[in-house]
């Protein structure tokens, strides 16, 4: 099916079109070599993947690496590569921002390599990892850095299984029937090392990182209206808690009304999926998942008394943009121990958040469009008419932790986003 066609075959009329993993797995999964595997399926439709590397340095300074992936569904129109870099300061509010397409991306499970960049895996899920990325973006930007994953510190994604993590559009799920599907796996505990060079000048990244590798194997307008994302990191700065270095994650999004619970129109559907780590227990300490439903409309089954949200308040509307932008912001994690002792939760707040870049946080309104390589934004740009945004921040917060009775405030820097696809 080319993804030209926005009609969806199986997106209207009655009965249940969208399947949640939050509905349908629940707990920690235990990631696998394919899990974390370049996928680049380039024979079923509009495809994109991605993976993300964020980092915090001990000055609060914050960096992202990414290589997105994508295929048009089109024939003889072939798949395109690019790498996106950002340097962000806090206190100067300066952002340095580098974006490059490549070709003939070339994998080999975990490693990947173009003519503008290299990435090199080594270890396994159950032992030590590292990703060795070097990249030289043009004259002003060269990478070289490495993330590593200690051995107690797995990766996850929600649920055990090949369906770990996977929530799936269309009446019929299966394979080869379905309109599309969504996936994440995460590794939230990753220490940076290496050097970038910005402009001629050395910068070094030891810090705080984390890696989300994701497919979305749809149109992204039709895959999703909303999404947050939140990363929270102690350090950068600050001193350790007694729970020692702690990282919690959170991935969100809602569906368009094409798809829900009773079919189209029958309500936007939420699925959020979190975890929270600390070093002073192996594994995650929690990992938890919460579908969302508007009220009165269908709701899925709750697998368990999960809680995992995100909570906007008090709206700005963004001229520039059009979208109402969160004036604040709240995130949730609460759910059974991945290690069997109890229960845990965390909760973190932004009371405000900047409508304007360098204020409250605010790094940069994203547009998407712009973002992306010239063939695939000139296609949604013509065919949907959406225009994509994505707000970013980054600000100290403390994350308050309540496990085995007791309430830890965690002090550190959270990185969010709130991206804006349609209305």
């Amino acid at each position: 099916m080319s993804w030209f066609n926005n009609a969806k075959s199986s997106s209207g009329g009655d009965g249940k079109n969208f399947y949640p993993v939050t509905s349908s797995l629940s707990g920690y999964g235990k990631l696998t070599e394919k899990d974390t595997a370049w996928t680049c399926a380039n024979n079923k439709g509009f495809q994109t993947e991605t993976q993300v590397w964020y980092t915090i340095l001990p000055d609060g300074c914050w960096v992202m690496v990414q290589i997105i992936w994508s295929y048009l569904g089109v024939f003889l129109v072939p798949a395109t590569t690019q790498m996106t870099f950002k340097h962000y300061n806090p206190h100067t509010k300066k952002a340095v921002w580098k974006s490059v397409n490549t070709s003939a991306l070339k994998t080999d499970g975990r490693s990947s390599k173009t003519d503008a960049f290299e990435v090199v895996q080594s270890g396994s899920p159950t032992t030590e990892e590292t990703y060795k990325i070097t990249a030289n973006l043009d004259k002003t930007v060269q990478i070289s850095v490495t993330y590593s994953r200690p051995a107690d510190a797995p990766g996850f994604k929600l649920g055990d299984g090949p369906d770990g993590g996977f929530s799936f559009f269309g009446k019929d799920p299966s394979d080869g029937k379905r309109d599309g599907l969504v996936v994440h796996r995460f590794l939230p505990f990753l220490k940076s090392s290496g050097t970038i060079v910005i402009d001629g000048k050395a910068i070094d990244v030891g810090g705080e990182a984390m890696l989300v590798h994701a497919i979305q194997g749809m149109r992204p307008d039709s895959l999703a209206s909303r999404w947050n994302f939140a990363y929270f990191t102690s350090g950068g700065g600050f001193e350790d808690s007694k729970l020692g270095t702690v990282r919690a994650v959170q991935m969100e999004f809602s569906t368009t009304d094409s798809y829900g619970p009773k079919g189209a129109k029958s309500g936007r559907t939420k699925v959020n999926i979190g975890a929270v780590y600390s070093s002073t227990v192996p594994n995650p300490l929690i990992v938890v998942g919460q579908t969302h439903t508007p009220p009165g409309s269908e709701s899925y089954p709750a697998l368990n008394d999960d809680v995992s949200s995100a909570t906007h308040s008090s709206p700005v509307h963004d001229k520039f943009t059009g979208y109402n932008a969160p004036g604040a912001i709240e995130f949730r994690w609460e759910g059974k121990r991945v290690d069997g002792k109890g229960k845990a939760s965390a909760k973190i707040s932004v009371d405000k958040l900047g409508a304007e870049l360098g204020e409250g946080g605010l790094i940069e309104k994203v547009d998407v469009l712009a973002e992306i390589p010239y063939i695939i934004r000139k296609g949604l740009a013509a065919v949907t008419g959406t225009k994509p945004y994505i707000f970013q921040y980054l600000n100290p917060a403390t994350l308050d932790v309540e496990v085995d009775g007791e309430t830890v405030p965690v002090k550190g820097w959270l990185f969010n986003e709130a991206s804006f696809v349609s209305e």
